[in-house]
């Protein structure tokens, strides 16, 4: 098996796929400006520090096959934040790589670097996971940037990096969006452990979402690179509970994050 390391590992998306990643067989390396809640255990290795750190992420990178790149600001801030953050954080964790030898990453990308994009209205209709960036804040664009520097490192370094358009993450949708957009973990660590086959050099951006249904989600751009999740949304919660979200904003795919006010902190 490989050896995986996640940067932004004590960050919810990290702790969830931390298990499940171990339960695969692969041993892990934490890399994290804080402790993980989660003690560390066989199989991990902890590394504290920041993206912005070479000689942290170098150490980190010792043995490494594959990069889970989670790091970073998950929501609208500060562009001077964002920016050493996101894009020169993931800047700094693609070099590293390359200069490691690591030839496959995945990073998490956002449905907010395509938030603007209308909410089709037809059920027929689809958003590819690959669709050209629309988005919706400045931390939208900075996700629109991971992905660019992805593809020039895919294309310099001869790397497999998946660029993966996160939805609503977690254990179970919380909103009208999830329903439509959610993010499953068992699906996510299903993502990471397509990207640990892959052979063949390139750059794909996919739809990091579960198979849900109505959802407006092609998942087409993902299947090519063997990627198939098996959750839904709607199998997780019940008709009554589904009708406590019934007032969303439902304009963008990426909802009400089209309104909120740019560079300012949302945490």
């Amino acid at each position: 098996m490989t050896t995986l390391l996640i940067t932004g590992a004590a960050g919810r998306i990290g702790s969830a796929l931390r298990p499940r990643l171990l339960a695969a067989g692969h041993d892990l390396v934490l890399l994290d400006e804080h402790e993980p809640a989660e003690r560390v255990s066989p199989g991990e290795r902890l590394v504290i520090g920041s993206v912005n750190d070479p000689g942290a992420l170098d150490n980190a990178l010792i043995g490494v096959d594959t990069v889970v790149h989670l790091a970073g600001i998950p929501t609208e801030d500060e562009w001077d934040a964002l920016v050493a953050a996101n894009m020169t954080g993931t800047k700094n964790v693609l070099e590293r790589a390359a200069v490691a030898g690591v030839r496959r990453v995945v990073q998490a990308s956002s449905v907010h670097a395509v938030g603007r994009v209308p909410e089709p209205t037809d059920g027929d209709e689809r958003v590819p996971g690959d669709r050209l960036p629309r988005p919706d804040t400045y931390y939208g664009v900075t996700k629109a940037a991971m992905e660019l520097l992805g593809s020039l490192f895919a294309d310099r370094h001869d790397m497999s990096i998946i660029s993966a358009r996160i939805g609503a993450f977690g254990e179970r949708p919380s909103s009208r969006r999830a329903l439509l957009l959610w993010s499953s973990p068992d699906d996510l660590a299903r993502l990471v452990l397509a990207t640990t086959k892959l052979t063949e050099p390139g750059h794909h951006v996919v739809w990091a979402v579960s198979d849900n249904t109505g959802s407006p989600a092609d998942l087409g751009a993902g299947e090519l690179i063997g990627f198939r999740p098996l959750d839904d949304a709607s199998a997780v919660l019940g008709p009554d509970e589904r009708d406590d979200f019934a007032h969303e904003d439902m304009r963008f795919i990426g909802g009400g994050m089209a309104d909120v006010p740019l560079g300012r902190r949302q945490r």
